[in-house]
């Protein structure tokens, strides 16, 4: 079902979640707020919390932690387990790595990862070493066009690909 035209609620009901390249989570709610307000019916969090803790159980030790305190990491897992509340069978996540340590970045592809099990996931991320690691599949868009697509095991073969687009080697 083509999407564009629509309103952003219509898009959201179809079941497509979002999660923002800055987060932007509700700083001054809790993190048990902040996901309440997710749901798109009532109970949405009580059927989705144990995907949600079980990815993040960070984030059940934080449930009444304000969402601006936590750390850059944690805030980063608010922002994907409020995009898994309602049942979203698409899941936008726009650079996920975006100023996280190392070691948190590990613990994001790992959830990432389990989260395809679930539901498709697309991940727009510039850090190729994340992305290739957990991606079945690519798209390289350049200009607003999509100029290369193909099983990302290919592309982590094609060097010259990858450093012309991506400037990793």
């Amino acid at each position: 079902m083509p999407i564009n035209g629509r309103r952003t609620f219509q898009i959201a009901q179809s079941g497509i979640g979002y999660v923002p390249e800055h987060r932007a989570i509700f700083r001054d709610l809790t993190v048990l707020e902040n996901l309440t307000l997710a749901e798109r019916k009532r109970g949405d969090l009580r059927r989705s919390g144990d995907l949600i803790f079980g990815l993040f159980p960070r984030l059940h030790e934080r449930l009444q932690q304000q969402g601006g305190t936590l750390s850059g990491g944690e805030q980063q897992m608010l922002a994907i387990a409020r995009a898994l509340v309602p049942d979203n069978r698409l899941l936008l996540i726009d650079e996920p790595s975006e100023g996280l340590a190392p070691v948190i970045i590990e613990q994001m592809m790992a959830a990432i990862q389990q989260l395809s099990a679930y539901t498709t996931v697309l991940l727009v991320e510039q850090n190729f070493r994340m992305a290739s690691a957990i991606s079945q599949r690519y798209y390289i868009v350049d200009d607003g066009r999509t100029v290369h697509t193909g099983a990302m095991a290919a592309l982590r073969d094609n060097k010259p690909l990858v450093q012309t687009y991506l400037g990793a080697a």
